[in-house]
This record gives structure tokens, sequence and C-alpha cells, in this order.
């Protein structure tokens, strides 16, 4: 036994060892047992370590899957599993520990990431069982009742009387204004909220948004960057130059549209939300959405299949 778990040691096959090679072998791993040795062979140790598997698995999976897609998986690995269980034999790995890895995640309230993290460790060890390195797949004994359920529900949205004052906040003016002392707001953050607002498009769409995606007087959404995997395209109005003009001009790295705050990459998906809330505004990037079709339709009196078409 090594912490808890059973392990097993072979000398190998008969008639490579006599008998008597065997009983001195035996012997051996006894004497060092006694003295607090691991006797079990580092090599095979680190063969049928749960990170060398899962990286295996990984090389064979990937192929074919999106890179962000495949990355993504990749990092909650990184940041969830390997610590806890990544230098496990994996043919030791009890239920029980995989349930203890997630539940880390769990009190996180991740659940989501909890969720595709569990599945993709139902892969590994299914590859895992498929390779003849182990009978049993842990994961597949988690019952749907063991974690909770990520919680789902429309995503907040502010009413269309309450859409002066978010433009108050992004114009900083009324309660809003510097001298009020009021939460402040970064300016390609601020144009990022407005961009949404015009573009009615997902947060992920315009956070990742590229100047070589702008054609003419379209911007041209790739399919990779869409729910639906299609590519869309999005007529530029006046208002959204005037957005493209104000984040040019604040523009670093020339390659996204929104940049992070330090210029290294795009702007946090988190920004808008987090700036608007911290500002008393109840309501998410996607909760802008519903504000800008709820107000074409109690407000404009939109028909709803130009919405549709939007």
């Amino acid at each position: 036994m090594q912490d808890g778990r059973q392990q097993t040691i072979s000398l190998g096959r008969y008639p490579d060892f006599s008998l008597a090679d065997a009983r001195e072998w035996r012997e051996e791993v006894r004497r060092k047992r006694a003295h607090g040795e691991n006797v079990v062979n580092k090599k095979v140790r680190a063969d049928f370590a749960f990170e060398k598997v899962a990286r295996d698995w990984f090389v064979r999976w990937s192929k074919g899957r999106s890179e962000k897609y495949a990355g993504q998986v990749m990092r909650n690995f990184e940041r969830w599993v390997f610590p806890a269980i990544g230098n496990l034999d994996i043919r030791q790995i009890r239920t029980a520990d995989v349930v203890g890895c997630l539940r880390v995640m769990e009190a996180r309230g991740i659940v989501d990431t909890l969720r595709k993290t569990k599945n993709s460790l139902k892969m590994v060890f299914a590859f895992a069982v498929g390779s003849g390195m182990m009978e049993i797949n842990p994961v597949a004994q988690i019952g749907s009742g063991v974690f909770e359920r990520a919680k789902t529900g429309n995503m907040a949205a502010l009413s269309p009387s309450e859409l002066p004052r978010l433009i108050d906040f992004l114009e900083q003016r009324n309660e809003f204004a510097v001298y009020a002392g009021r939460v402040r707001i970064h300016p390609v953050t601020r144009l990022c909220i407005y961009w949404l607002l015009l573009t009615m498009t997902r947060i992920q769409e315009a956070a990742l948004m590229e100047w070589s995606e702008l054609d003419g007087e379209v911007w041209r959404i790739p399919a990779e960057r869409k729910k639906e995997r299609r590519g869309h395209d999005v007529p530029l109005s006046r208002a959204m130059q005037w957005v493209l003009d104000q984040a040019r001009a604040l523009n670093v790295n020339g390659r996204f549209v929104f940049e992070s705050v330090n210029f290294q990459g795009h702007i946090n998906k988190e920004s808008p939300r987090v700036a608007m809330q911290r500002a008393g505004l109840d309501t998410t990037a996607h909760g802008l959405r519903s504000l800008a079709r709820t107000y074409l339709r109690e407000v404009l009196k939109v028909d709803s299949i130009m919405r549709k078409r939007k």
C-alpha cells in the first residue's frame, strides 16, 4: 500500500527468472519497503501518470478540433486537474479522487467549467480503458446529482426606460460625472458597449473583432466566432463608423479593434459587464442584445421579421 492505494510490482515473466531469483527479489523489496523506499518502478509510474495519459489522449482528440476549443480543454486540465491528480497512476485513480478534484470547481461556483471538465475527464479515462490500461472508467460512476447544476435563466437586461441612464454612464455625465465621484469607465470598454448596442452582436463576436474583418462598409464576422457556425455580415451605420474611428485613435497593436488595457490582445469579455455592474447597472453584455431588441419592438415598433433578420 502507498498513500492508501494498493500498488502492484512485477519482476518479470517466467521462465526469464527462476523461483530462487523471485524469492531473493521479494526479500529485497521487503527490506526496501521496511526502510520507507518506494519500490514501484519509476518509469512504469511515469508511463501511467494521469497527466501523461491525458496529454497522449489530447494529441489524438484535438485533431480536427478548433485551436480555441482544444486550448480551453487543456487549460482547464492544467488549472484544475493536473495539480490534483496529474502525478497519480491512472490505474489507481478512484471515483472519489475525480469527485474531489471537481469539488474545487464547484466550490468556486464555476459549474459550467466543472461540467465541461468532467466530460473531458470521462473521455481520457475511456481512452485509458480502450488502451488496456484499466477496466473501469471512474467518471462513468459519477451520477447526475453529485454536483450542483448550472443555473439557467434569462440574462439580466435593462428596460428601455433605463437606456438614458446607461448612456449617461457611457458619456460620464449627470450622476456619473467625474466631479460627482462616480465610477469611471475605460475608453475602450465604453466603445465596446456602444458597439454591442449598435450591432446587437454577442460579446465573443465583438470582443475578438479584428480590423481585417472590415470590408468597406461591412463587418464580416467569421463563422468560427458565431454560435451557429455561419458567417454573418453587418452593414456599418454612421454611428458604427464613429465607434470605429474612436477605436482606431486608441489602437496600438493594430490587430484587435477593442484592445486590452495592456495592448497585448483583445478586451476581456467580462469588461463590459463588470463596468456596468460597478456603476449599478444590473445587466450583462448579452443583456444589451435583449435591451436593443426590446427597444426596437416596444419603442420603435420594428416588425418582428426585421428584428430576426438583424
